[in-house]
């Protein structure tokens, strides 16, 4: 009796270490951007308790020309923002060029633990290569790359076992050198550079867990 109370013992530390080691890493993927033509993914892996390193990788390898409120980018960000009128900040539009490769480690630190259901704050860095421009307001484009680094916020909810959903938003300080171009062979401005903060790890999304 004692040897078979021993043996169930063992098979349930067994299982409960399999359980722990089945939490240790996930993958997920931004719903929103691949909505948009964004190929993303973002494997992840559990450093303690309450701390998760992950890295993001997204993509936009083709045209893909989507509705933008191209008046308020470029009031935030655009030359021409002291001569548009009220009307021209509300204006919605397609933009030529979105194509982009980014990376963008983070480290995370989980309020209820690693991947359970509750909030997390978090830092990361931001690496881009990136083509983008040409609107209603201007034809050339912008082709550089950038980088950086933010904080987060997001909050994680349990659909099952092996299934979360998570929210998180984000602001990010980048630096950018790029060239103005009006077509791929003709450069308008070389070597242009600005500082820039943008919105940063915005998406809904749908992790599993190993």
């Amino acid at each position: 009796m004692t040897k078979r109370i021993a043996l169930w013992g063992i098979v349930a530390l067994f299982a409960s270490v399999l359980g722990l080691q089945a939490q240790n890493y996930a993958i997920s993927t931004n719903i929103p951007s691949l909505l948009t033509g964004t190929i993303n993914l973002e494997p992840s892996m559990a450093l303690s308790k309450s701390v998760s390193l992950h890295l993001s990788v997204s993509a936009r390898p083709a045209l893909f020309k989507l509705p933008m409120p191209v008046g308020a980018i470029e009031t935030l960000y655009g030359t021409r923002h002291r001569s548009m009128s009220f009307n021209d900040r509300l204006k919605w539009g397609s933009i030529d060029h979105t194509e982009f490769l980014s990376v963008a480690p983070a480290l995370r630190y989980w309020t209820q633990g690693t991947y359970n259901r509750g909030t997390f704050a978090s830092i990361h860095a931001l690496g881009m290569l990136y083509r983008y421009g040409g609107n209603y307001y201007s034809s050339a484009y912008s082709e550089g790359f950038l980088v950086g680094g933010g904080i987060s916020l997001g909050y994680s909810h349990e659909l099952s076992e092996h299934w979360n959903i998570e929210g998180e938003l984000g602001i990010a300080g980048v630096w950018t050198r790029y060239d103005l171009r009006a077509s791929s062979s003709r450069v308008v401005t070389a070597d242009k550079s600005r500082l820039l903060v943008l919105p940063s790890r915005v998406g809904v999304r749908l992790v599993y867990l190993f």
